[in-house]
């Protein structure tokens, strides 16, 4: 199972994902008022850094024609739309080329907004929809809090036959356990790579080995 770290604003984060072997770091554009939201050429600097890990632009409410004209000049390639977007954004990133992970906002009784418009976010072609936990608030970012795993499993199986990544409030042992027993291709963290507000790599290593335990154990044989 693959792994995104969220929220890296820095080139010793960068370097620290690059060298753990997380896949996706993501890069934040349009989240007004938080620390982690990158102006421009931050985003543009931190994107021109990777080297195999691969730069995910995270946006919230940026109009997708800004993001397109922000990353057309950039190695950047996916874009996740993690606000409440019209089927009609992610057809518009698609027409330009982009791989688009979609957020589906899962509250707590297993609703999401967006499910009137799966059969459309389908037909433009979404690559990925990530599920994500939603407190119902008028926020609309990550909550860094967990789904009860039979909501998750729940959407896990109405999303069947496509790409799935699972993000909130994840730790180690609840990713181990995800690793071994769903269908979900990727993981998607923030706080638990950190150590306070920074990204670290005692922390990330234990992600990745958590995502990867057959890869974990044959490291340690070896």
């Amino acid at each position: 199972m693959d792994i995104k770290i969220c929220g890296a604003t820095s080139r010793e984060e960068i370097e620290i994902l690059d060298d753990e072997g997380v896949g996706y770091v993501g890069l934040w554009t349009g989240v007004t008022g938080h620390p982690r939201n990158l102006g421009d050429f931050a985003l543009k600097l931190l994107a021109g850094m990777c080297r195999r890990i691969t730069p995910v632009a995270v946006c919230v409410r940026r109009p997708v024609r800004e993001v397109h004209e922000l990353l057309a000049a950039t190695n950047v390639s996916h874009v996740q739309l993690h606000g409440f977007n019209l089927p009609g954004d992610i057809a518009f990133l698609k027409r330009k080329g982009y791989s688009v992970i979609k957020t589906l906002h899962i509250s707590d009784a297993g609703e999401a907004p967006e499910a009137r418009w799966l059969d459309a976010y389908d037909a433009a072609e979404t690559d990925i929809y990530l599920i994500d936990r939603h407190d119902g608030g008028g926020g609309i970012g990550s909550t860094g809090r967990a789904l009860d795993p039979a909501i998750a499993g729940h959407w896990a199986e109405r999303l069947a036959g496509r790409r799935i990544w699972l993000a909130g409030g994840l730790t180690a042992p609840r990713i181990s356990e995800i690793a071994r027993r769903s269908p979900v291709e990727a993981v998607d963290i923030d706080s638990a790579a950190r150590e306070g507000a920074l990204i670290a790599r005692s922390a990330t290593r234990a992600l990745v080995s958590a995502a990867r335990p057959m890869a974990a154990m044959a490291g340690a044989v070896q």
